[in-house]
């Protein structure tokens, strides 16, 4: 499902600040509809590191998510992004990626690397904080 950028920001990113300051404003959002839930979105960017896309890939139930490569790249490819971040949440508000999140991340970064795509970050996001998994 496609998500709007917020109203009032900018679609370039400069740096991982301005991607958490517009994804808490998307999961208070989301929150408005479905507490405690996990949230994953990718986040396509173009060369210029402007936003063509935010998607939310998947709702979980408050402490797990099953993804796999083809339904985290579909949209990216179909959009021809050359450049993706990641993004969910932790309802518990523990910013610590779990030995799960890193594993992920790290199966994701090279299926990005096999389709041409550079992975950016993964953001972990709460509505008031935010911590990234090191690829």
């Amino acid at each position: 499902m496609t998500v709007r950028l917020p109203k009032g920001e900018d679609r370039n990113i400069s740096d991982t600040e301005d991607i958490a300051r517009i994804m808490q404003k998307v999961l208070r959002r989301q929150n408005k509809l479905h507490r405690n839930k996990e949230y994953f979105w990718t986040i396509g960017l173009n060369t210029s590191n402007d936003i063509e896309y935010i998607e939310l890939v998947t709702i979980g139930s408050n402490n797990r998510m099953i993804l796999v490569p083809v339904d985290v790249f579909s949209f990216t490819v179909a959009k021809k992004c050359k450049k993706i971040i990641f993004c969910h949440n932790h309802p518990s508000g523990n910013l610590v990626p779990s030995r799960a999140d890193i594993e992920f991340t790290r199966d994701m970064d090279k299926a990005a690397g096999l389709l041409g795509i550079v992975m950016l970050d993964h953001l972990i996001i709460s509505e008031e904080d935010y911590s990234t998994i090191e690829i």
